[in-house]
């Protein structure tokens, strides 16, 4: 079972309504939907992450699809995630690329492409399913994570714990690697729209 965890931290008309409607464009009608709300910024970052991976887990689900709300879909290659990770037990999670974001990104042009030897290029096993591999950063871009990952636990703690870089170094200490869908030079099958924030995210 999927279901689909929706994280905001800034009020409705910033985001949240326009990435619902464009989260629901490309969803199965059978996979619920629960949306992480922060914008009265009680639980933190670490919180609303600990919150959502409460909420899929007390779901029973095998898979989470996890979207912040400043992200818009392009494509969501849903069962073809699946099926990378399905086979694949070491990886934490498959993440949708996005466009180039940061200065350093769009100088290099693309996120891969500011470090290229640190990602390898995978097929699936008789499939026309490619993925790409690295243990760079376990990331919160729209992506799907399975149950295992979700029984690691999202880290509490200050900036470096209980963030993105403290998630990502649990998961190595587990073993564990992270994917991109898809080949090295796809396009990005998600736009991050984030340029305007709120008060944003705290720890």
């Amino acid at each position: 079972m999927i279901v689909c965890a929706v994280i905001s931290d800034r009020p409705p008309e910033l985001y949240l309504n326009d990435c619902l409607e464009n989260l629901r464009s490309y969803l199965p009608s059978d996979v619920p939907v629960d949306v992480i709300d922060d914008t009265a910024h009680k639980l933190g970052m670490a919180g609303a992450v600990q919150a959502g991976f409460k909420w899929a887990l007390d779901a029973a689900a095998d898979y989470v699809l996890w979207v912040e709300e400043d992200f818009r879909l392009i494509d969501l290659p849903l069962d073809g995630m699946r099926y990378v990770l399905e086979r694949n037990p070491h990886l934490s999670q498959v993440v949708l690329k996005r466009q180039p974001w940061s200065r350093e990104e769009v100088a290099a042009g693309g996120q891969i492409e500011t470090n290229p030897g640190a990602y390898s290029q995978h097929q699936g096993y008789g499939r026309n399913v490619s993925w790409v591999e690295h243990s760079t950063l376990f990331s919160l871009n729209p992506c799907l994570i399975p149950r295992r990952t979700l029984e690691l636990g999202w880290p509490s703690g200050p900036l470096g714990v209980g963030n993105e870089s403290g998630m990502t170094q649990r998961c190595l200490d587990a073993g564990m690697r992270f994917a991109y869908y898809g080949k090295l030079d796809d396009p990005a099958r998600c736009e991050h729209v984030g340029h305007i924030r709120g008060s944003g995210w705290r720890l």
